[in-house]
């Protein structure tokens, strides 16, 4: 299942055919708000932390959609920007998945900001995407993990192709 899910991913990303900008360690870039005040101002979409998120999800059967960003990161509130904030983004977000946030450079040796990490409803990697992605290409990401199409074996060219599983 493992080798499975590296391919999907390695397919995924081949599929998106972009360059995903991300940022680079800019001590510079900082902001004044912290996170929570930003969201709780901004955001159409409110996230989770990763344990609440983790047990909403397990409770709720969603996916989680993990956002690993950095303060200091021009990409990270870029996407946060123009991608959660995009009205069909945030409203499949907001109905069909756990959405969680992490600043990693508390926690984790990420190295590439954002990282977009989704997980089942039990905490299982499915994938994962680094940089920015703008919402125009996230929307099929979502949905093909909304649709649990990485249990079958379309690939996500092929869902991008027909646009559903099935």
């Amino acid at each position: 299942m493992t080798i499975l899910r590296l391919a999907l991913t390695l397919l995924l990303l081949a599929s998106l055919a972009i360059v995903t900008p991300s940022c680079a360690r800019d001590e510079t870039a900082t902001e004044q708000a912290t996170p929570l005040e930003r969201q709780e101002k901004d955001l159409p979409t409110k996230w989770l932390a990763f344990d609440d998120g983790l047990a909403k999800a397990r409770t709720e059967n969603k996916p989680i959609f993990v956002e690993f960003y950095a303060e200091w990161c021009i990409f990270c509130k870029k996407f946060e920007k123009e991608t959660i904030k995009d009205q069909n983004v945030s409203k499949m977000l907001s109905e069909n998945f756990v959405y969680a946030r992490l600043n990693a450079e508390e926690a984790f040796g990420i190295n590439a900001y954002p990282s977009l990490v989704f997980l089942d409803s039990k905490g299982k990697p499915i994938t994962m995407l680094s940089g920015f992605i703008p919402p125009h290409q996230f929307m099929p990401v979502l949905a093909y993990i909304e649709q649990k199409c990485y249990e079958t074996q379309i690939s996500f060219r092929q869902f991008a192709q027909k646009g559903s599983c099935n």
